[in-house]
């Protein structure tokens, strides 16, 4: 009881200096960026000082500081320090290395409970009830609701720091975006999409005058169905990060581990989605404005091919609701919307809540 209660508490403290930003914007000057960065310093090492494990000594219980090694600000390159959110979150980061409890925030946690989106298919569903029934043109009788609740749960456990130099680390992160069909009552409110990805990351700042930030990962992504509705690709992607006058350009360049490909949706060692690149594209680029304590990010995708061009445009606002909880609201238009619908033109609008960012 002991060990599990320090663990949350390890958790809930680290998430809790993650969130503790306070939305500055990079266009206000380093001076304010030193002064909130130097205040959430010394909170975050205050809040640090204070986690400990309780193990027990002679029948007592006994408490022993955690030995953490928390990176100066001055060992930050000029340019992101501009923004103190990230350079707590660094900070943090590296802190939790020295910890086996620290379950961190990867990508953006968020909870949309209503969206709209435009084109929902039984096609894959009606697919599997013919393939298994006498009929072949056996349909559901119900299907799928335009709207439906989304939510994103990220995490991530950073293995080691320092590789490749000080300001590196080597993590594991999973991310589980779930599309619930929450309040279609017809069909009993199921689950109508998950997908899963598990990855392994080295990241890494850099002295470079035009790229602030590398990083490469080996990544898994799949929607843990079988058959037919079955849907995954591995791929290695590389990304960079720069900081400019007018927010945060980040970029993201993927190679797709080649698969057997016989065509057979049936087959489960076969290519689930041999065409996948020719939706996705090759890689994305996001673009993150900061005005005021508002964030906006602009995300596009292009699989650059004229004669058959597909792609996708991202827009996400977040704004503050309190210290922890922000509002946060979304705008798709294109294809990979989810794994099951790589392929289909897919907009989607919903508005919930953010409880995590990227920082």
């Amino acid at each position: 009881m002991l060990k599990a209660s320090v663990s949350m508490l390890c958790m809930t403290m680290a998430c809790g200096v993650v969130q503790a930003a306070d939305g500055d914007d990079p266009a206000q000057g380093s001076a304010s960026g030193d002064s909130s960065a130097a205040r959430t310093t010394d909170d975050s090492s205050d809040a640090l000082d204070e986690l400990g494990t309780l193990l027990p000594e002679s029948g007592e219980a006994k408490r022993e500081k955690l030995n953490v090694d928390t990176i100066s600000r001055e060992e930050i390159k000029p340019a992101i320090r501009q923004l103190p959110q990230l350079v707590e979150k660094i900070q943090t980061e590296e802190a939790a290395a020295n910890s086996p409890f620290l379950l961190l925030p990867h990508r953006p946690n968020y909870i949309l409970p209503v969206t709209y989106y435009s084109n929902p298919s039984n096609e894959e569903r009606n697919r599997i009830l013919q393939h298994y029934s006498d009929d072949p043109d056996a349909t559901l009788e119900d299907g799928n609701d335009h709207i439906e609740a989304v939510f994103q749960i990220s995490i991530k456990f950073q293995i080691a720091s320092g590789i490749i130099g000080k300001l590196s680390q080597l993590s594991v992160g999973y991310t589980n975006r779930s599309y619930w069909q929450a309040y279609n009552s017809d069909i009993s409110r199921p689950f109508r999409e998950t997908n899963h990805e598990p990855e392994l990351m080295l990241n890494w700042q850099t002295e470079n005058n035009w790229v602030d930030a590398f990083g490469i990962a080996l990544n898994h992504q799949s929607n843990g169905q079988t058959s037919s509705m079955s849907r995954s690709w591995n791929r290695i992607i590389f990304k960079a990060m720069g900081v400019t006058n007018y927010g945060v350009l980040s970029g993201k360049l993927w190679w797709r581990i080649p698969e057997e490909d016989d065509a057979d949706p049936w087959d489960p060692e076969d290519n689930d989605n041999p065409d996948i690149d020719d939706y996705m594209g090759p890689g994305e680029l996001t673009m993150r404005f900061m005005p005021g304590e508002q964030i906006i990010d602009v995300t596009v995708r292009n699989n650059f091919n004229p004669d058959e061009n597909r792609g996708a445009f991202q827009l996400e606002w977040t704004f503050p609701i309190s210290r922890k909880v922000k509002g946060y609201g979304l705008f798709f238009d294109g294809y990979g919307d989810s794994l099951i619908d790589y392929n289909r033109y897919q907009q989607r609008i919903g508005v919930g809540i953010k409880l995590s960012d990227w920082f």
